[in-house]
């Protein structure tokens, strides 16, 4: 389980940038909230022109010198990740406890059609953040476009003299960079949405175990050697 960051943590991050984890810079920390544990349960983030926003402590962490703020859809597809693997593991569980005897069958179909409604309830979820997923891949792809094209007409009119050598350096290592994070969130959200795609109707449930029914061993052929002891032999004798 991971521990909730504490005010005593966050508090020297105050006044400083806040990052996504692909080193952009979200925008700048101007408050903290936290309960009476110490516990940061919400942050204040000026996000440019003079907005603001809350983000959920849970969303926030610490890396190196860093603070970090998790995008929406990683955090879900986490959350999804580690309750479908619970559910799974449990409903494997049950079957096998079920199959050698050790659970009576009244009280293993209640738990499994608990597990199973839970299944049925990740499965919308899952939907969710697959949508999720697709519109911030589409964004992504836009942006990539859009660094590309003005990285092209950079490049343009530095071969044409418009643009001057320092200018040019300075324009490009800051689209380069921007084609770098962009890319790597893309990245690992196409890895997440591949992941999530596999897991159809076919795979997000454990199918129960099959009721074995006993066959019966087929009746041996008799052969001589197994003939009853009481049967008669006729011997013909011939007189010569």
């Amino acid at each position: 389980m991971i521990m909730p960051i504490t005010l005593e943590q966050i508090r020297r991050f105050l006044g400083r940038p806040l990052q996504d984890p692909y080193g952009r810079t979200f925008g700048k920390v101007v408050g903290i909230n936290a309960n009476l544990k110490d516990e940061v349960t919400g942050v204040g983030i000026e996000v440019g022109n003079g907005e603001f926003v809350q983000c959920p402590g849970d969303r926030v962490s610490i890396s190196a010198d860093s603070l970090v703020l998790a995008p929406t859809w990683k955090v879900e597809a986490e959350e999804f990740r580690k309750e479908f693997d619970v559910v799974t593991r449990r409903l494997k569980a049950l079957d096998e406890l079920f199959s050698v005897g050790d659970i009576q069958k009244d009280v293993y179909e209640d738990m499994r059609k608990q597990h199973e409604d839970a299944i049925n309830e990740l499965k919308s979820k899952r939907k969710s953040i697959l949508d999720t997923l697709s519109q911030r891949s589409s964004t992504l792809n836009t942006q990539l476009r859009q660094l590309q094209t003005h990285l092209a007409g950079n490049k343009m009119f530095h071969a044409s003299g418009e643009f001057d050598d320092q200018s040019y350096k300075a324009v490009s290592d800051a689209i380069d960079t921007g084609l770098v994070r962009a890319m790597a969130e893309r990245k690992e959200v196409d890895s997440i949405f591949g992941y999530l795609s596999k897991l159809d109707s076919s795979s997000s449930t454990i199918p129960a175990p099959a009721t074995q029914t006993p066959v019966a061993a087929p009746s041996p052929t008799p052969s001589a050697a197994s003939q009853p002891k009481d049967q008669v032999m006729v011997l013909h004798v011939r007189e010569t």
